[in-house]
């Protein structure tokens, strides 16, 4: 069930946003503090936003959303509602590190969970965990396990590209 909600959680902070239908991380430009400084430290999720909304910012913002987008989007964050405050920590940890990467690699990410939701069900479990192993991996060690004889035989051609890709996303040159 975790790993069903984190899935979901992450789904929507790695699609466009609800506030305003901007990219993730992309706030509109404002003119005080255009270089960073301390607000930078500050800066809030989408969550947040979502949270600090009034329940009818929130309808209108949702009401702007094709139906089926809508409903999925709903699910989701009724599914973040029931996690722990543990597991949302984690979740915006991820989120903060997901920002920190290059634009393009943002997308190179948005693109990756996108094929990653592609994989036949019964197979998302075990690349998800995967990737979660290899997530805390050190960057040698992560490479062997890509190249073990194991691990070519545990995934086919598209899970092992999927894998790849992904972990290329967590060496340090974001």
């Amino acid at each position: 069930m975790r790993s069903l909600c984190v899935n979901s959680v992450l789904t929507l902070a790695l699609t466009v946003g609800l506030y305003g239908q901007r990219p993730m991380g992309r706030a509109a430009p404002k003119a005080a503090n255009p270089g960073g400084g301390p607000a930078a430290k500050n800066r809030r999720t989408i969550v947040d936003k979502w949270n600090r909304m009034t329940p009818e910012e929130r309808q209108n913002a949702l009401s702007k959303l094709p139906p089926e987008r809508r409903k999925k989007i709903e699910e989701q964050l009724n599914e973040y509602k029931n996690l722990t405050p543990e597991q949302r920590r984690d979740l915006r940890s991820r989120y903060a590190g997901f920002n920190q990467l290059s634009p393009e690699k943002q997308n190179q990410a948005r693109r990756l969970y996108q094929r990653f939701n592609n994989l036949p069900p019964d197979r998302q479990a075990p690349v998800r965990s995967e990737f979660e192993n290899l997530r805390s991996m050190p960057e040698a060690e992560r490479n062997a396990r890509l190249n073990s004889d194991e691990f070519r035989n545990k995934y086919n051609a598209n899970e092992q590209t999927l894998l790849r890709n992904f972990s290329g996303l967590l060496t340090p040159s974001n």
